[in-house]
């Protein structure tokens, strides 16, 4: 078995024993293309035959300096228990390295305990829980854990915060259990990495960056949805706050609002009163 970079003639190759990997069908065959011609500081690995036909690949993003993100592992049905997802793993890793990244990071579902015990083998280990929550606009349904009754407005707005609050948003979140819970990082699309204070005003100048008195946000549409990337409250104000989000999502005229949040017990109780319906996943790390 050999590991390379990707050539984009392994398309065909890779979109064949891809498209079916899960029952909604995969993210790899849109994206293999876009990939190939990105200017991130990426790779996309693939492993092959003694014929060089790709049987797996694996894609590495650098986010930061020092930080890389691994996701897309596949191998080929017909070649698992081989070792395969092993040996593209550890060499993202060491291409990692020689970028200069000092940890290395990866989602799992938490159903997914095939993929889960890969990567503990290859070194990774589970360092935090996160939610992906979802939560349709407009549905006329009873929330049971609202007391059974239909959705009223809440009394906070969400409104754009000025790029001066960014300091302020950032002490509050560093000082709170949500920095413990989150390891520090905030999502770009399924990517993680660390925040910093100019994540946060870059957000305002792009209008991305909100607040109420319950707390802070950044939140922008993506599709028919306005997505949730970072949040910044209390265990009194988390409910105040997720009800602002979804009426800001109403006025917006998304479909529905999604956030990816670290698994803190007083969000997951937020969320599950307004009846999001809420998915699990493991963040796991490897030092390098």
């Amino acid at each position: 078995m050999n590991v390379r970079p990707a050539r984009l003639e392994d398309e065909a190759a890779i979109v064949a024993f891809t498209t079916g990997t899960f029952e909604w069908g995969d993210y790899v065959p849109d994206s293999f293309a876009e990939w190939m011609a990105s200017e991130d500081h990426s790779i996309v690995l693939v492993a092959t035959t003694d014929d060089d036909e790709p049987i797996g690949l694996v894609r590495v993003v650098m986010v930061s300096p020092e930080e890389a993100w691994l996701h897309a592992a596949r191998v080929h049905p017909e070649a698992r228990r081989r070792g395969i997802a092993m040996e593209a793993t550890r060499a993202a890793n060491r291409w990692a390295s020689e970028q200069g990244a000092r940890v290395s990071r990866l989602f799992t579902e938490s159903w997914n305990t095939a993929a889960q015990e890969q990567v503990r083998k290859a070194g990774f280990r589970d360092v935090s829980t996160w939610f992906y929550a979802i939560r349709p606009i407009g549905s006329t349904q009873p929330v049971t854990s609202g007391n059974g009754g239909q959705r009223v407005r809440g009394e906070e707005r969400l409104a754009p915060a000025p790029s001066a609050e960014a300091e302020l948003a950032y002490l509050s979140w560093s000082s709170s259990d949500l920095v413990r819970h989150s390891r520090g990082l905030h999502s770009i699309g399924w990517t993680f990495r660390s925040l910093r204070v100019a994540d946060l005003e870059d957000a305002a100048r792009d209008r991305r960056f909100w607040s109420c008195p319950a707390g802070w946000a950044i939140g922008a549409f993506r599709g028919d949805e306005f997505h949730i990337s970072w949040l910044s409250t209390t265990p009194d104000d988390a409910y105040p706050l997720v009800r602002a989000m979804l009426d800001r999502a109403t006025d917006l005229g998304a479909e529905k609002l999604t956030v990816l949040a670290p698994d803190v017990a007083f969000l997951r109780e937020a969320f599950t009163r307004v009846g999001a319906e809420l998915h699990d996943d493991i963040l796991w790390e490897h030092s390098l």
